[in-house]
């Protein structure tokens, strides 16, 4: 591509080359490089506008969908939400959390693929962080953990706390030891 270059500007720095034939190779060059700009342009404005659309869908998703707002009322006002009833259908508590959590869980895996950029993401820490800092969160998560840990597989919810061990949300030392459980007063079922 610099040998290209540096041919055509020897062609038209010297004014014994110019003809009809160069001068239009060279309004040709020209009218190629605007027309790619102007394409590169439009191309980055719809790429923008369609990932604007695509954080307004999961905005949509997560704060306008009724499972999820039960659940974020429920992390946010309810610090016993994993408790006794936690795992009875009847009430579909486990179902709505885990949609939750497996949403978020999907957030931090497009932020971790480079998906959505740190300014989107930061749109929904507020969810992240709440979400991360219930101790009865926590407590489900600690029991998934160690459950899929016996199982020799990883917990599906992996990424959502590795955000809040990151952050400082989840204390690493007593989440990974299974012996140290200070999540005792969640788990008496």
């Amino acid at each position: 591509m610099l040998h290209f270059i540096k041919e055509l500007f020897q062609i038209f720095s010297n004014s014994n080359n110019w003809n009809l034939e160069n001068i239009i190779s060279l309004i040709s060059i020209l009218l190629v490089a605007i027309g790619g700009f102007f394409a590169l342009f439009q191309w980055v404005s719809a790429n923008k506008i369609k990932r604007a659309e695509f954080i307004n869908q999961i905005i949509k998703r997560l704060r306008f969908n009724k499972d999820m707002i039960y659940s974020m009322h429920m992390i946010e006002y309810d610090d016993s939400c994993y408790g006794d009833s936690f795992h009875n259908n009847k009430k579909g508590n486990e179902t709505r959390i885990d949609k939750f959590l497996s949403y978020l869980c999907y957030i931090c895996y497009m932020k971790q693929m480079g998906i959505i950029h740190k300014k989107e993401f930061a749109i929904f820490e507020y969810e992240l962080v709440r979400t991360c800092s219930s101790h009865s969160v926590c407590a489900y998560l600690w029991n998934l953990y160690h459950f899929s840990k016996s199982q020799n597989t990883n917990c599906t919810y992996q990424l959502l706390i590795d955000y809040g061990i990151k952050n400082k949300l989840i204390d690493k030392n007593c989440f990974m030891d299974s012996a140290t459980n200070k999540f005792t007063k969640y788990l008496n079922f």
